[in-house]
């Protein structure tokens, strides 16, 4: 699926799961409907897995934004308590939409966790009270891992919550980061856990390789560690003393330390005039990304000058790190965009672009990290490796298996986009017409009737079809009778359920008494029979069923 086809979809108000490979734009495509939104003034909640994540779209993690925490259950007295909270009743209040970036990496009972307290907060039944819901990541990158006092972590789509949101997926397949084809081959082989000795020629030919001169690779590493003593050794060998810049910060104290967890800037930047450093911040106006990297030129107390490898100079200022609610700042951290870049870990390698990157996957001890560390060069000359394990070439079994579902998912909701596309525009809507659903306080070109049917593709409640749009339940009945006499009346089914499988079971029988010829089923009798047992809305809705499946 393409970017715009999913920016279509989402911005339709369904819940949506963005998926695809490393370097597929997720996060891009995820930045532009947030700022759809703010344009829109819509309620956000920004969050993600991790809080390294959750800097990148300048959010908070999901634990704090909802008040989970780090809980892995919910007893009556915590829900009753998280409800009494002036400040978390407020954020439920605003939020329209919720977005969750790095899902891969959320436990599958937190989420279901997630849709109980959005149940709570809202006042009703429906999946995370009835808000949009926006997933964003990709599996095959680093899964949920759980301390030793907690449940089992298995993948968020385990859970129930993941099944009631009927996702529409959107399995990005644009790649926005390598344009070599070598390496997009071995990068999709480790996806398939398909690697053979094509592709472990072209990576063992990486292993103690150069990289041409004008590229400084980064060193990536599995652990910490190893990490921490590459940069400070690196460090030490320019002679001299280090200056010092320190973080300053604004908000409550709880904020503040979130957004230092996820920051790659230190509290303390340590440098020297020949430094390697990596910017930690997007800043396109001045020209550099997350990711790009240099040498310290210059320092004085109020910019650091540096020597990009693209042979561009920039005179650094600080930068701010925000936590945003609702277009509001709660916390914010300023310092310079740096840090000391001869080594990272994989882990915080994660959603960068490198140019060159020297790569040690020997320690590789988790499936998926291999993925996410080689996949964050754009070629395979600007790869070195000092060497990698069996484990580094291997991804989740599991995740293979799911993956074929997802993508075989976005065919078929990239296929309704069209044919709704095509729809509206045959029914007076326009081919660039793109509805928001969801919006009640909206004016749309798309006709009442296809507002409705596109509701009922989403699996929308009749009632809250009706509250949403701000019409009567029997006007939306209205809507559907209408499309089945023009024949194009889409799957109900779910309707039923709502019903109760027994009492459709009870008011076909009472209709079906009373059929005068071949699909005419008046109610007024059968109402008359059941009483109360039945509404005449009710009755409408069944015989809807009734004469698709005499039909059939």
């Amino acid at each position: 699926m393409k970017q715009n086809e999913a920016l279509e979809i989402l911005k339709r108000g369904n819940n949506v799961f963005i998926t695809g490979a490393a370097g597929s734009g997720k996060t891009f495509l995820l930045n532009r409907y947030i700022e759809y939104l703010k344009q829109r003034n819509i309620g956000i909640a920004i969050t993600a897995s991790t809080g390294i994540a959750a800097t990148h779209i300048n959010g908070m993690t999901i634990h704090s934004w909802s008040g989970l925490g780090v809980r892995d259950s919910l007893d009556g007295k915590t829900v009753k308590d998280l409800k009494e909270r002036y400040y978390l009743k407020s954020r439920y209040k605003k939020t329209e939409v919720l977005v969750i970036d790095e899902i891969s990496m959320l436990h599958h009972y937190r989420l279901d966790l997630l849709d109980r307290i959005f149940k709570e907060f809202k006042g009703n039944n429906l999946p995370f009270g009835g808000v949009q819901v926006v997933l964003c990541g990709d599996f095959f990158q680093l899964p949920p891992v759980a301390r030793q006092d907690e449940p089992p972590a298995r993948f968020v789509y385990h859970s129930l919550a993941w099944q009631l949101l009927d996702l529409k997926i959107c399995y990005l397949d644009e790649q926005h980061r390598q344009n070599d084809s070598d390496f997009i081959d071995v990068l999709n082989a480790i996806r398939g856990n398909a690697v053979t000795s094509r592709e472990r020629k072209h990576l063992e030919s990486r292993i103690g390789s150069g990289i041409k001169k004008e590229l400084k690779p980064t060193k990536l590493y599995c652990l910490n560690c190893d990490v921490d003593l590459e940069n400070s050794l690196e460090l030490m060998k320019i002679a001299g003393k280090p200056c010092e810049y320190k973080m300053e910060a604004r908000g409550g104290n709880n904020l503040i330390e979130m957004i230092k967890r996820g920051c790659l800037a230190p509290d303390v930047l340590k440098l020297k005039v020949g430094a390697r450093v990596m910017f930690v911040k997007n800043n396109f106006e001045e020209g550099y990304v997350n990711g790009t990297m240099g040498v310290v030129e210059d320092l004085d107390d109020n910019r650091i000058t540096v020597m990009a490898d693209n042979g561009r100079r920039f005179y650094v200022g600080m930068a701010s790190w925000i936590i945003e609610e609702n277009g509001k700042v709660k916390a914010e951290i300023m310092q310079y965009p740096l840090r000391l870049a001869w080594a990272i870990t994989v882990h915080k390698s994660q959603g960068m672009s490198l140019d060159a990157a020297k790569i040690d996957l020997t320690r590789s001890f988790e499936r998926g990290m291999g993925y996410v560390a080689l996949s964050r060069v754009r070629t395979l000359d600007g790869l070195t490796l000092v060497g990698f394990n069996e484990n580094a070439l291997r991804v989740d079994e599991e995740v293979l298996e799911f993956d074929a579902e997802l993508r075989k998912d976005s065919e078929k909701h990239a296929k309704e986009l069209r044919e709704a596309r095509e729809k509206a525009f045959l029914y007076g809507g326009g081919a660039d017409k793109t509805p928001d659903l969801r919006r009640s306080h909206k004016k749309y070109d798309v006709p009442t009737i296809e507002q409705t049917r596109l509701m009922i593709e989403q699996k929308i409640p009749l009632n809250d079809i009706a509250s949403i749009r701000k019409l009567k339940t029997d006007t939306i009945i209205s809507h559907l009778e209408k499309m089945k006499k023009q024949g194009r009346l889409p799957d109900i089914g779910y309707l039923q359920d709502k019903i109760g499988i027994k009492r459709v079971g009870m008011m076909k029988k009472a209709i079906s008494r009373f059929k005068t010829g071949a699909g005419d089923y008046p109610l007024a009798r059968a109402k008359e029979l059941l009483k109360e047992k039945a509404t005449y809305e009710e009755l409408r809705v069944v015989r809807l069923f009734f004469d698709q499946q005499d039909k059939n």
